[in-house]
């Protein structure tokens, strides 16, 4: 199923086809019922990927005075803390889907063709949809009888590494005024 290219945000350009000349486009459209969440990421591993009806029964964290959240999981306590993701972000939870956007050929502008130097042959671009199912600013990093700390791999990522690749991937305003 192909669908048109409104109300889609593009995120990036992926090339995870085995074939090498085929790029592929992901593109992000909203839900009707998009709702807010927040995700968790446990320390264990499940053998499940998609939906299930978690009942009170299996997971039912109770929040401390501290903040700081404590539930059981198959018998074992696990501590949780709360990340917030940095000012700015927002984090989505997307679904797959088989839809895929009509590309619309484009019309090169005149006199572009001088300022490019020579480029490879250009390559076939897919553009698949995922469905935006829920928003999130916060995680809930949980760990086994104790809270994350600081060194914790996620929290770290969600503390750190955004901000260290904000960085890296931005423009200093005062070295784009300088002369060449």
């Amino acid at each position: 199923m192909e669908q048109e290219q409104e109300d889609l945000f593009t995120i990036r350009a992926l090339q995870f086809s085995a074939n090498p000349k085929i790029t592929v486009m992901l593109a992000i459209q909203s839900s009707q019922h998009n709702k807010v969440v927040t995700p968790n990421i446990l320390p264990c591993a499940i053998k499940h990927n998609g939906p299930v009806s978690a009942a009170k029964r299996y997971w039912d964290p109770s929040t401390e005075q501290d903040g700081s959240k404590t539930s059981f999981f198959r018998g074992r306590k696990l501590r949780g803390k709360q990340v917030a993701l940095p000012d700015g972000y927002e984090g989505a939870v997307l679904e797959k889907t088989e839809k895929k956007v009509i590309a619309k050929p484009s019309i090169p502008l005149p006199g572009a063709e001088e300022d490019l130097e020579q480029v490879a042959a250009p390559k076939e671009i897919e553009t698949m949809i995922m469905e935006q199912n829920a928003t999130f600013g916060e995680i809930t990093v949980w760990d086994h009888e104790a809270l994350p700390d600081n060194e914790d791999v996620y929290v770290k990522g969600i503390n750190e590494w955004i901000g260290f690749a904000e960085a890296m991937h931005s423009y200093d305003d005062n070295e784009a005024q300088k002369p060449a």
